[in-house]
């Protein structure tokens, strides 16, 4: 995941050159749906200056992550889809230091994120919509806990919330994935179903304030010296649910026939009746 702000540029780039490449005569939905998404968040903490706590290992953590979308379709091939998400951030490490201590520390906090994706779809049929996603994301910080247990010769076992002092309240980042879309049609309506995978990268420092300045003492030993940035990193997988906001409409063309507008006698043959 230390790529990912790379995957994010090239997912961007790969992005623009399918949209110019998209079919012209290809079935697509125009209708607004609202929905719910669901899905898994593996978050970790990226030290952008620091490269002795970026080399620390981190566990592979999974995270519950949900919340609301709307499906606009702008066009053809471009899909704008904002979302109201909870997502869980932090990080989990173990690791020895210097001292010889064995540390673990874990910190875990909630968000409400606003995100604003573009889809970039490939409409080949309605069951069958493969495309690419980039976008921004807003959040702010609920509540959350950091966790340090680590022996001897210092032996500590520490648990506080998280608050102004130890986790800046604002995130903002970018986003970038692939996903599939499909249609469903039941009856004289339909189910918009996708299926997504996204990097997210966060743009702003998580440290706070005071443990930039000094007025909040660490306590996580080697993992907790204020020095650069620390990033919050995320890889998502998500399935969302949609319906639509107004019923299918009927194909005029699909229910013009001969059966329908056939001749009932030999009498009006002239005519067309």
């Amino acid at each position: 995941m230390k790529r990912i702000p790379l995957i994010i540029l090239m997912l961007i780039g790969f992005s623009v050159v399918s949209f110019g490449q998209m079919s012209s005569n290809k079935p697509v939905e125009k209708t607004v749906s609202l929905g719910l998404k669901g899905g898994v968040n593996v978050p970790r903490m990226l030290y952008f200056q620091n490269k002795a706590l970026s080399q620390l290992p981190q566990a592979f953590t999974i995270t519950p992550t949900g919340g609301l979308f709307v499906d606009i379709p702008l066009g053809e091939a471009v899909v704008l889809a904002p979302e109201a998400m909870y997502v869980q951030r932090g990080t989990d490490m173990s690791y020895e230091h210097r001292s010889g201590a064995k540390v673990h520390y874990t910190m875990s906090a909630s968000y409400v994120d606003l995100r604003l994706p573009l889809e970039f779809r490939w409409p080949v049929n309605n069951y069958f919509q493969p495309y690419l996603v980039i976008g921004a994301e807003g959040g702010m910080r609920l509540f959350g806990q950091i966790h340090m247990d680590r022996t001897d010769p210092i032996a500590l076992d520490q648990t506080i919330d998280v608050g102004d002092a130890n986790l800046a309240l604002i995130h903002a980042g970018a986003l970038a994935g692939v996903g599939v879309r499909s249609r469903v049609n039941i009856g004289a309506s339909y189910i918009l179903l996708k299926l997504s995978v996204t990097a997210h990268q966060g743009l702003l420092d998580s440290y706070a304030k005071g443990e930039k300045n000094g007025t909040t003492a660490p306590i996580n030993v080697n993992a907790y010296q204020i020095t650069g940035y620390r990033l919050p990193q995320g890889l998502e997988a998500c399935l969302s649910i949609g319906i639509p906001l107004k019923a299918r409409e009927d194909d005029a063309c699909a229910t013009f026939s001969k059966d329908r507008y056939r001749r009932h006698s030999n009498r009006g043959h002239l005519f067309g009746f």
